[in-house]
């Protein structure tokens, strides 16, 4: 199961790649690169689930732009869950890191791989995740992820993962 979750992401990070070099094939080495700062991008990330199961998620990240539609870079979590499933009920905090890779389709969409290294008072744990997002307006998107490979337990709840994001 490990084994094939890893094949699936590098099948992504190997996907993104030849479509950025058909892209760079076709553009002209005359114009001028941009500079690394305009390179850079900033994100603030999160996500807010209330109820029986809370989650609250808060994800800013950094990210370079390799070409004008791929963006990787790295950032941080930090999450709040009280889970009253469970007997007895439990709360703790989530902390750690993550690197993404974002492949932009156009406009309003993209696709992404994220990998997490997560720690908490209930056990650390590996996140890989894949999926894809909406970006209606420039500062803002939707993205929702499959959790490919995740710990027992599983912070999120479930192998799904929603996020609203800001961009600045």
């Amino acid at each position: 199961m490990k084994v094939k979750n890893n094949l699936l992401l590098l099948s992504f990070l190997i996907a993104f790649s030849v479509l950025n070099a058909q892209e760079s094939q076709n553009q002209s080495d005359s114009t001028p690169k941009p500079r690394f700062r305009d390179r850079l991008t900033f994100n603030m990330g999160g996500g807010l689930m209330l109820g029986t199961f809370t989650n609250i998620n808060l994800i800013p990240q950094i990210g370079y732009r390799i070409k004008p539609n791929l963006i990787a870079g790295v950032g941080a979590n930090l999450q709040y869950v009280r889970d009253n499933f469970s007997f007895p009920s439990r709360e703790f905090l989530v902390y750690g890191g993550n690197s993404f890779v974002r492949y932009i389709v156009n406009d309003q969409l993209f696709l992404q791989t994220e990998y997490q290294k997560l720690f908490s008072t209930i056990g650390n744990g590996d996140y890989v995740m894949a999926g894809g997002g909406f970006t209606p307006s420039r500062y803002f998107s939707i993205s929702a992820f499959y959790l490919l490979l995740h710990p027992t337990p599983n912070i999120y709840g479930q192998p799904f993962v929603v996020r609203g994001s800001f961009f600045f």
